[in-house]
């Protein structure tokens, strides 16, 4: 503690006052974190800040032995030590990575007024055909970087307010990224998990979509018609799934298409249903329910007498043969047992046989 003592001189007259100010010390480290205060650094600078205090006090200038204390590694320790400027407690900020030397634009104004008359007149070509009707138009070759640099530029899509969608939409897609089911059967699970998919039917010209569904350890089955594969579509039979199987699902497991997303990810949120996804064209993460898929169209479709003509009549059929293939048809993946026989065996019915008739009341 240090006390200074003079006299302070008056501005309007001649008059000596008298004072006195006391200093008091205080250790050296209490003034970088008062530093780092005042000047207002990130909570990552301030982190920081405490590996040198602690490197220097407790630490007794051991590199090694302050890493291990803060969990990291002895070379960014270094890395920072280095950094780290008592004067500047700014210098254990994170610096800017940004290239010094970024890319520029290179394309000239010539091959730019090439690249958008083409890309007008072929609208829906891709950038490896404009750059070989490039090649053949102008006599010189340009790369496709450069094409695509300037359709971006000038916002040259078919739909461009569908472009900017679809962007959006794969930005929404890398902020939340999917649960996949390779992961989650590598990881294991409790719950039942039911596996559901959709097959497009072009029914002499008209659209049809098939809904399925899949028990993943009974293999017991499920399926309605539609008319569409819109997300409201496959709410509504997720919904008659969950009543079926007397709301015994916790896990379901879908590929990425648009009719698994917006109403339906609602439903599963309302009804505590985690979802799980198929990797990006990766048919085989769903192998039983594409070989369900094929034997509803193999053996219900082609040998039905009904078709697709009229949904109501539609269902009423494939009912009649959901109930053959869940009672009554032996399944090789089963030891040769029905679905609701094996399921009797091994846990509660995912879908009880009294429930099974009751699809005929949900037509």
């Amino acid at each position: 503690m240090v006390t200074l003592s003079g006299r302070i001189r008056s501005t309007r007259k001649e008059l000596f006052m008298p004072f006195q100010l006391t200093l008091k010390w205080r250790p050296y480290t209490d003034h970088l974190r008062t530093l780092a205060n005042n000047w207002g650094v990130s909570p990552a600078a301030k982190t920081r800040l405490e590996w040198m205090i602690f490197y220097e006090t407790v630490g007794k200038r051991n590199a090694r032995a302050t890493a291990n204390y803060f969990s990291v590694s002895p070379k960014t320790f270094h890395k920072w030590k280095k950094r780290f400027d008592p004067h500047r407690i700014q210098s254990l900020e994170e610096e800017s990575r940004a290239p010094h030397k970024r890319r520029v634009w290179q394309v000239s104004e010539e091959e730019e007024q090439r690249i958008i008359s083409l890309r007008k007149k072929y609208l829906k070509y891709g950038k490896k055909k404009l750059r070989i009707l490039y090649n053949q138009d102008f006599g010189t070759d340009i790369s496709t970087w450069k094409i695509e640099r300037v359709v971006r530029k000038h916002n040259l899509y078919p739909d461009p307010l569908e472009h900017q969608k679809k962007l959006r939409r794969e930005k929404r897609r890398q902020t939340k990224p999917k649960k996949r089911i390779k992961e989650l059967l590598e990881t294991g699970y409790t719950g039942i998990l039911w596996h559901t998919d959709s097959i497009t039917i072009w029914w002499y010209g008209e659209r049809r979509v098939i809904f399925t569904a899949l028990e993943d350890k009974t293999k017991v089955g499920y399926a309605r018609v539609y008319l569409g594969g819109t997300s409201r579509k496959a709410t509504d039979f997720l919904r008659r799934l969950v009543y079926l199987s007397n709301g015994e699902i916790q896990i379901i497991h879908s590929d990425n298409g648009s009719e698994f997303a917006g109403e339906f990810e609602k439903a599963c949120k309302e009804l505590q249903i985690e979802q799980v996804y198929s990797r990006v064209r990766q048919p085989k993460d769903n192998p039983a329910l594409e070989r369900f898929n094929w034997t509803v169209q193999d053996e219900w479709l082609s040998l039905s007498e009904i078709g697709l003509d009229d949904i109501q009549e539609a269902n009423l059929d494939l009912t009649n043969w959901l109930v053959e293939y869940n009672n009554h048809r032996p399944h090789e993946s089963l030891d040769y047992l029905t679905p609701l026989a094996y399921a009797s065996k091994v846990r509660v019915l995912p879908m009880y046989p009294a429930s099974t008739g009751t699809i005929f009341n949900m037509i």
